[in-house]
């Protein structure tokens, strides 16, 4: 079991854009306002949804079931956190699917992926915590196995199995990288091309797996470099370095 409180949060309301895949745009949300962790709730309409089910007696998904048709949501529930430092979303839907001259029939189960038509949703951010997915052997699904708070000198809980104690083990420092590791050579003043975001311009570099960046709006916006993957920089004549950036997909 892991439970804790949370004393930090943001509420967001909107509207998802028509034609992408709703996981991605959820993804995309979390990343351009530094999102970890989090609940989204949400009504609408998507095309060609595709479901998966979990089998508890096989300890493993059934096979991902593709769906022709327009699925009106009644009710669709995810929740944010992270796999090792990537972003896990994890959806589950109920509503009616309508296919040409048939009538709607009633379905649910973890959506896989399904193209929006227009879904309105509200997400509350838990900013303190960090909740990490990882394989847990006693169900075969992916669970939440470890806790850690966001906020420096907080202690990290982990989750035993049941024949062990729950275990708080104090934070310690982060452990130094070799002199030959590069994480990125990204600096203060550098640009970025972001798939996303648009070009934009590197204002703090300080930590090894964040970067701070302002738009072209003005807008500020922290990056996690584990979420995302940057290519050698093009130097302009003027010494100018920009880096392109593309969005890390899970394997």
């Amino acid at each position: 079991m892991i439970v804790t409180q949370s004393h930090k949060r943001r509420s967001f309301v909107g509207c998802l854009n028509a034609g992408t895949d709703l996981v991605a745009a959820i993804r995309s949300l979390c990343v351009d306002n530094t999102i970890f962790c989090g609940f989204l709730q949400a009504t609408g309409y998507l095309k060609d949804p595709k479901l998966r089910w979990f089998d508890a007696d096989l300890r493993n998904y059934r096979e991902t079931q593709p769906y022709s048709g327009t699925l009106q949501v009644a009710s669709l529930s995810c929740n944010i956190s992270l796999v090792d430092r990537q972003t896990s979303i994890m959806c589950h839907v109920s509503g009616s699917l309508v296919t040409h001259g048939a009538a709607p029939i009633p379905i649910s189960g973890e959506l896989v992926s399904g193209q929006i038509v227009a879904i309105e949703f509200a997400l509350e951010t838990i900013d303190d915590i960090r909740l990490y997915r990882a394989r847990d052997e006693r169900t075969g699904l992916d669970g939440w196995l470890h806790l850690e708070f966001a906020q420096s000198g907080n202690p990290i809980v982990r989750e035993r199995p049941p024949e062990a104690q729950l275990v708080v083990i104090p934070q310690s420092q982060p452990t130094a990288r070799p002199a030959t590791e590069v994480v990125h050579e990204v600096r203060e003043g550098d640009f970025l091309n972001h798939p996303t975001l648009g070009r934009c311009v590197v204002i703090s570099a300080d930590l090894d797996d964040r970067l701070t960046i302002r738009l072209e709006s003005g807008r500020s916006v922290e990056l996690h470099t584990g979420l995302i993957d940057i290519a050698p920089p093009h130097t302009a004549a003027n010494g100018e370095r920009t880096f392109a950036v593309s969005i890390r997909r899970r394997r």
